[in-house]
């Protein structure tokens, strides 16, 4: 009997993006015969983990992705596509090239954001155009999505323009992978004192709040180090943030190279809580954050923004400390109780691991993919 056949599309994601990889890591696993067209670094017809790699040139410019990026795309499913039984794609983008062919191949659209918010919040579109924008992306997106009909949701705060009740939906949370425990170190309890935010550095996301919350620590616990990942939305924001670390002489803030997820826990190793300070913006209250989850598996106990998913996991399983966005001092008297109490620390990171293992892995959420596939391919 013939393996069914997933094609998974992606424009822009990175190298091995979480998302992009657990998807046809998981989808391998589950007996699917899987190709990956992408934008990344491998070599063309390169297989790994049952996953075939159709690569392309990825493209800088904005403006210029949806008019060369799908031309590119052609190219790499003209080899494949009469073998294909679903196209998952996961980009906005290519969401119009994508509907001309959902005319003829049953197609996907995997939706990560709350795309018509997100135009009222990029930075380099002008104030002007916002607006505009999102009522474009508002409506674009739900008359394509009446051809499409097939749309995957990370969380119910996406459905902005996906209320049709002739669509089919399903909800895949973008939780971290159980994958992640197997390089867990045991040494937590007499590990260092350390603080990271592994988040991608932008405005919205917190990176400026987080500095001012070391700069509040500084003084009190100056031993222990705050880590955040070097990786920013632009080169002059990047340039922002190192001029406030010299000017503010936060010597305790650590820039760690951005690495690809499978080896996301030897940052995490290197801490003993993890900090979540995203601000209290339409983008982030709505936002299921992987960073959360990859914090749980790590064992780490969480000091998060009390934004509402937070409040929820954080809450009801008893793994952190929840802090107002707009005091700093509240996330810093949380890491300066934390880094006191170490047994409070590590109770709460093991409640968190525990909660992870049992109800918050991308491992859970897969079934609900397979069942949702069985439902397109059966009409």
């Amino acid at each position: 009997m013939k393996k069914q056949s997933i094609c998974i599309v992606t424009s822009i994601h990175p190298d091995f993006d979480s998302r992009i990889w657990k998807h046809a890591r998981g989808l391998a696993a589950a007996g699917f015969d899987v190709h990956l067209i992408c934008p990344w670094n491998v070599p063309d017809g390169y297989i790994r983990d049952g996953v075939r790699f159709h690569p392309f040139l990825p493209v800088s410019r904005r403006l210029a992705r949806p008019f060369i990026i799908p031309v590119r795309i052609s190219r790499k499913l003209l080899r494949v596509v009469r073998s294909i039984d679903i196209i998952h794609f996961h980009d906005i983008d290519i969401v119009p090239f994508m509907t001309l062919l959902s005319f003829f191949k049953r197609v996907v659209y995997d939706v990560h954001e709350n795309y018509p918010d997100e135009m009222m919040m990029r930075y380099y579109i002008p104030n002007s155009l916002r607006r505009v924008l999102r009522d474009a992306v508002y409506w674009g997106q739900f008359i394509c999505s009446m051809k499409i009909r097939n749309i995957v949701l990370v969380a119910p705060s996406c459905d902005s323009g996906f209320t049709n009740p002739h669509l089919r939906k399903v909800y895949v949370g973008n939780l971290a992978s159980l994958e992640l425990l197997k390089t867990v170190a045991p040494d937590y309890e007499c590990r260092k004192p350390a603080v990271i935010f592994t988040g991608s550095q932008y405005l919205d996301n917190g990176t400026l709040l987080y500095l001012e919350i070391a700069e509040q620590c500084k003084d009190v616990i100056p031993d222990v180090p705050f880590y955040m990942t070097d990786r920013f939305a632009s080169q002059e924001f990047r340039q922002q943030v190192l001029n406030l670390i010299k000017s503010r002489g936060l010597s305790n803030v650590q820039f760690l190279p951005n690495v690809i997820p499978h080896e996301l826990m030897q940052m995490l190793n290197r801490a003993t809580i993890g900090v979540l300070p995203s601000l209290r913006v339409p983008k982030q209250i709505k936002a299921l954050r992987t960073k959360l989850f990859e914090y749980l598996a790590a064992g780490l106990p969480i000091v998060a923004s009390d934004l509402p998913y937070e409040i929820t996991i954080i809450g009801e399983n008893d793994c952190g400390i929840l802090a107002q966005p707009e005091k700093p001092q509240s996330f810093a008297d949380a890491i300066i109780k934390l880094t006191r109490d170490r047994a409070l620390a590590a109770r709460l990171g093991k409640n968190g691991q525990r909660a992870f293992i049992e109800k918050y892995s991308w491992e859970g959420e897969l079934p609900k993919l397979l069942a949702f596939y069985d439902r397109i391919l059966q009409n």
